[in-house]
């Protein structure tokens, strides 16, 4: 049988000692960062197969919505876990002893906080628990900043027409380009030579890796400036474990 994570909250009458209502909330934080690396496994899979004997779109596309489930997985995890943390600031200052102002403050910021970008949530939090601030051009900020961007161009997919000039500067596939070069280790060996950056060439394995572990690394981070264990216990990081990237010589 499944064990699932949950929060509950019990409310009694103190003078008969009875439960009277009773809440219970569920947490799904470890689900999608599971089904990310589970997805990135996948196209690994393909990829360490492949050659150009067995090209054909279906085996593109298969490979494809691995990467894709696994970047938008990935970033559902880190939505999942700031959420939770702040619906469960109550049990959390009370095991952890926080200011009690903190816990109000962090009840207060929870309804403007819904409505705000992904990010920006982390930053508020980690403001109000330890008065600090991430460093936005270093890592893991940097990862993880790119990673929801990349997130957003999926999502909010726009075809657009790539020129030459100046103008080219300013596509989405150029500033994708300039975001995640560097951070991916190895581009889709499944695409041809001089395909566009984004989204042919970024969308391979290398790329669901970085945001598996990007995202991870971030939360971490996260919770250790706030004081704070992972939401991720060992066992749950070693069964994240991803292959290496095979890189050629």
């Amino acid at each position: 049988m499944t064990d699932y994570p949950i929060s509950a909250n019990i409310y009694t009458d103190h003078s008969k000692i009875e439960i009277t209502s009773l809440e219970v909330s569920h947490k799904l934080s470890f689900s999608h960062i599971k089904a990310a690396a589970h997805f990135a496994k996948l196209s690994y899979d393909i990829e360490d197969k492949y050659d150009d004997s067995q090209d054909s779109s279906e085996l593109f596309e298969k490979h494809r919505s691995y990467v894709i489930g696994s970047i938008i997985t990935a970033v559902c995890y880190l939505e999942a876990t700031i959420n939770e943390l702040f619906t469960d600031v109550e049990d959390i200052s009370r095991s952890n002893e926080w200011n009690p102002d903190v816990t109000q403050k962090m009840n207060e910021e929870w309804d403007k906080e819904r409505s705000l970008q992904l990010i920006i949530k982390y930053e508020r939090a980690l403001c109000i628990v330890k008065s600090e601030s991430f460093d936005r051009g270093a890592e893991p900020y940097q990862s993880a900043a790119s990673l929801i961007f990349l997130r957003n161009a999926l999502i909010h997919y726009k075809p657009e027409w790539i020129g030459t000039g100046e103008s080219y500067n300013k596509t989405l596939n150029e500033k994708l380009r300039q975001k995640l070069e560097k951070k991916i280790k190895k581009l889709n060996p499944m695409t041809r030579e001089g395909s566009l950056f984004f989204p042919h060439q970024c969308l391979g394995y290398g790329c669901a890796k970085w945001a598996v572990e990007s995202s991870v690394k971030f939360s971490d981070e996260f919770f250790y400036k706030i004081g704070l264990p992972s939401n991720l216990n060992q066992d749950d990081q070693l069964s994240l474990k991803l292959p290496e990237i095979k890189l050629a010589p």
